[in-house]
């Protein structure tokens, strides 16, 4: 049936109206008719199959405009940038009614002063729909006033650990300045609201920041973290927990059942001796296919563009010399080498968070060792990036690596741990460069230390390889496309004949795998499993 004349509603998906657009007969019956839909007493949608509480998420500002007019987005939601947390939105508003209840959404009101007041020190943050949120100083005077928690829904204010934690936040991403301007602007502002007394709390917290004062023994975890130097990047510890819980929800990533694997017993006794003790874990990948360790650095190298010919590259694996026009470049192919042919050295890992992060460090130090410009086994001092895309900075680059690999002993051994190590430090690229080559040293080690075959990259493979990483850093962490760019390329190297230089060559020839990735794309070519 045809809408009315002169009655006029948006049709948008996820979009919203009020019943000031028409009469309550009219909306009562485009009810009846199926035409729109009832959210909430006086909020329509003319969606009839999103769910609820999502068009009201979307809508929210739009929402408590028209129910709240003026209302100051304040204490913990400000501070949450505006964030709703368990389906809690606080605002202070001038009216005596306590709450407003939404499909996914409670609006609890605390009532006040909402409206701007132009005498104090600090203006509040124009927000969406002409709202407007707390200041940084206001939110941080707003939330030293406690509230309490009932049953799962947050408390209204901070608690004293968020809060410290939220200036910590702060103190990551502003400058110096602009964190001793919001110090002065919050006692300024205290003095305005006339709440002197909490202007001690508020220099006490500065001062712990600033390492004035002793941090309190239940101080928030990321301001402990940051006085230690090791505060962590929380958007990417959220997505390699997301990740992580990913992984263990996926069983098959059309990984083959069984892969050969690669110990022979009765070097055990030798090699053990080598290996350091618990809580290192001790594994025993003793028999290293003749080829593989060459084919592993040639290739790892290949798609970071350090290009040699195979035979270029043969020679300066088989001399131990690089080549006088191109030493920087040699190195890397020794460095690589090295760290993928010691048979104890390829294969040791641990749960130790802290001791996966110096053998990272020392893997990087040995791979990058002819680049000293690039402070070889040291974190990165400048941040970095792919075109837009910023890897973590620099003053976060340990804590998020540690935050990472804590998740480690969550992960199941093997290729979905494998997996995860590798996503973790090419998220964080830590280093200046030689990121690519060390992630890829650190995720076979995994599957080494299970006697598993080991993932090598061909230079075919690269753009596929590639893109699958820019996938699941630019989607929050979708590693679809990389857990299977990965489960195929341990199939093409698990059924290599890696033990024959011959056979090993013939293959590669055979599969495509020494192609150029652009020009076998150009072609219709790709990767073939032996």
């Amino acid at each position: 049936m045809a809408r009315r004349p002169g009655v006029h509603w948006p049709t948008d998906a996820r979009s919203v109206f009020f019943d000031d657009v028409a009469s309550p007969a009219t909306l009562s019956k485009a009810v009846s008719e199926g035409r729109i839909r009832r959210l909430a007493s006086r909020v329509y949608t003319t969606d009839l199959n999103s769910e609820a509480e999502d068009v009201i998420a979307k809508n929210c500002w739009k929402v408590l405009e028209k129910f709240l007019p003026g209302a100051l987005i304040a204490d913990r939601s400000a501070a949450e940038d505006g964030r709703i947390s368990h389906g809690q939105l606080f605002v202070v508003a001038d009216t005596p009614r306590k709450s407003i209840r939404l499909p996914g959404l409670n609006i609890s009101i605390r009532r006040g002063q909402a409206y701007e007041t132009p005498d104090l020190p600090v203006a509040d943050t124009v927000w969406a729909e002409g709202l407007r949120m707390s200041s940084a100083p206001r939110a941080l005077i707003d939330n030293l006033e406690d509230s309490r928690q009932h049953g799962a829904t947050p408390s209204r204010t901070l608690k004293l650990a968020e809060l410290e934690d939220w200036l910590a936040r702060k103190s990551i991403v502003w400058d110096k300045e602009r964190i001793a301007r919001l110090r002065e602007d919050a006692v300024a502002l205290a003095e305005a609201l006339g709440v002197d007394e909490r202007i001690p709390t508020i220099l006490r917290l500065f001062d712990q920041l600033s390492d004035r004062e002793p941090v309190r023994p239940r101080a928030g975890q990321l301001l402990l973290a940051l006085r230690r130097g090791q505060a962590w990047d929380e958007r990417r510890v959220g997505m390699f927990d997301h990740v992580r819980t990913h992984l263990n929800h996926t069983e098959e990533w059309g990984v083959p059942a069984a892969l050969p694997a690669s110990t022979e017993p009765e070097e055990v006794a030798f090699f053990e001796s080598y290996l350091p003790h618990s809580p290192v874990v001790r594994t025993f990948p003793l028999h290293v296919p003749k080829e593989l360790p060459f084919y592993e650095s040639y290739f790892s190298n290949y798609i970071e563009g350090t290009e040699f010919s195979l035979e270029e590259a043969r020679q300066i694996v088989d001399s131990q010399q690089p080549p006088s026009s191109r030493p920087a470049d040699g190195h890397d192919i020794l460095g690589t080498h090295r760290c993928v042919s010691d048979p104890v050295g390829r294969s040791t890992t641990s749960e130790n968070p802290e001791e996966l992060i110096e053998m990272l460090l020392q893997r990087h130090a040995t791979i990058m060792a002819g680049r000293p410009n690039v402070q070889p086994g040291q974190w990165k001092t400048t941040a970095n990036s792919v075109g837009s895309y910023i890897f973590v900075e620099p003053k976060l680059v340990e804590g998020t690596l540690l935050r990472g690999f804590d998740m480690l002993r969550h992960i199941e051994p093997g290729f979905n741990r494998a997996l995860f190590v590798l996503f973790v430090i090419s998220e964080v690229h830590p280093f200046a460069d030689g990121n690519g080559r060390v992630s890829r040293v650190m995720m076979n080690t995994e599957l080494s230390r299970l006697g598993q075959s080991r993932i090598v990259i061909p230079g075919v493979f690269r753009n596929e390889y590639i893109s699958s990483l820019r996938r699941a850093s630019n989607d929050n962490g979708n590693i679809e496309a990389l857990a299977r760019v990965l489960a195929y390329a341990w199939q093409w190297t698990a059924t290599m004949p890696w033990s024959d230089r011959a056979a090993a060559e013939g293959q590669l020839h055979a599969t495509n795998a020494l192609l150029d990735s652009t020009e076998a794309e150009q072609k219709g070519l790709r990767l073939q499993l032996p």
